[in-house]
């Protein structure tokens, strides 16, 4: 005996259709709820992958705009506050959905990681909407409690930095990392996403000024300092001179006025630096030798007299700095030297350009 089909179906008090079975293989679209008396959840979506409408054990989940249907068992496995949130929620629908405070691609990635097979899960990041699906993860994972899912989270997208992509993407994709890494407190993942921005600005391969804003959103000094120092000098170059004396800086219109003030505090602070630099040779231990000082001393001044150094611009203090070691590692003179003076002499330097380029951030403050 064959079973009939239903002829109507009562979707709600209000409505009630014939079901049209000529599209029953077509892919399942995205439902929409629509309800004039629904208090203010008209509008909403079902999910195409995760609106299980046939367990009988599932509850509703809203997030955003779009409605989950999941097996309780399977979120109360997650997490300890996923559990007290569903618990006891059988009789939830469409209509009285739990209210997830998540966005639903953080929500749908969590459900993606629950339900993937190992071989997904283990598949490497190369593109964005991957990464994206991870970043959501990790994001859903931190709010949540979801003590498994964050790390693996952090881990993929950490061990995803060496790939091709990452030299290429553009700066919302790293914007992307670095959000996560701080939103997490995942320092070691900071650390790396923050070294390869840098390694990408300094190559001119990303531009400055996106990595300014992330860093003086975010909080990252590091990241402030070289991206403000990359792009200080990019306005340095494009800065023009009225027949008046007076130089016009050209800022790039999408900072903002604390973001400008940073800059030219940072111009100030990196100036000043240089000036006190040069004006005194620099100091370097295990030397009591009387005749080396002098010799360092007096060839300290030729050097800062080179056309290499006066014909450079102030304000790139590390470029001087490295050009400034150059010109006396190379200098036949300083070879009169003992020969650890010297080398303690030029390691000096090294270190005192380390540390400048390190602290960076702290010579781009808003304290004017």
């Amino acid at each position: 005996m064959t079973q009939s089909k239903t002829r109507f179906i009562i979707f709600n008090k209000n409505t009630i259709f014939e079901p049209d079975f000529s599209e029953e293989r077509r892919p399942k679209k995205r439902a929409r709820v629509e309800d004039e008396e629904s208090d203010g959840l008209s509008g909403l979506f079902r999910d195409s992958q995760y609106y299980d409408s046939r367990s009988s054990d599932a509850c509703v989940i809203l997030a955003g705009d779009t409605l989950f249907r999941v097996k309780m068992k399977t979120l109360s496995k997650v997490s300890l506050r996923l559990h007290v949130l569903v618990d006891g929620t059988e009789n939830s629908g469409d209509y009285n959905p739990v209210r997830l405070d998540a966005e639903p691609d953080e929500f749908r990635a969590l459900l993606w990681a629950i339900h993937a097979s190992p071989d997904e899960l283990n598949q490497p990041i190369a593109d964005i909407s991957g990464l994206t699906k991870f970043c959501s993860l990790a994001n859903f994972s931190r709010a949540f409690k979801c003590t498994s899912q964050e790390p693996f989270a952090l881990s993929t997208i950490h061990d995803s930095l060496d790939h091709p992509f990452f030299d290429t993407c553009a700066s919302p994709t790293l914007h992307l990392v670095t959000e996560t890494a701080v939103r997490c407190e995942a320092p070691i993942l900071l650390d790396a996403i923050v070294s390869r921005w840098i390694k990408r600005i300094q190559r001119h391969e990303a531009p400055c000024v996106p990595a300014i804003i992330t860093a003086h959103d975010l909080h990252i000094p590091r990241l402030s300092g070289a991206a403000c120092y990359a792009h200080l000098q990019e306005v340095a170059e494009h800065s023009t001179t009225v027949s008046e004396g007076a130089t016009h800086f050209h800022m790039d219109p999408k900072l903002d006025m604390a973001q400008r003030m940073r800059l030219f505090a940072g111009h100030w602070s990196l100036v000043n630096f240089w000036e006190q630099f040069r004006r005194h040779p620099l100091k370097f231990v295990s030397c009591d030798h009387v005749e080396c000082l002098r010799i360092w001393e007096r060839r300290w001044s030729v050097a800062l007299g080179g056309r290499k150094i006066l014909c450079a611009g102030q304000v790139d203090v590390l470029g001087l700095m490295r050009t400034m070691r150059e010109l006396l590692a190379a200098d036949k003179d300083l070879d009169s030297m003992k020969s650890k003076c010297k080398e303690k002499a030029l390691e000096s330097m090294s270190d005192v350009w380390k540390q400048l380029n390190a602290t960076l951030g702290d010579h781009f403050t808003d304290s004017v």
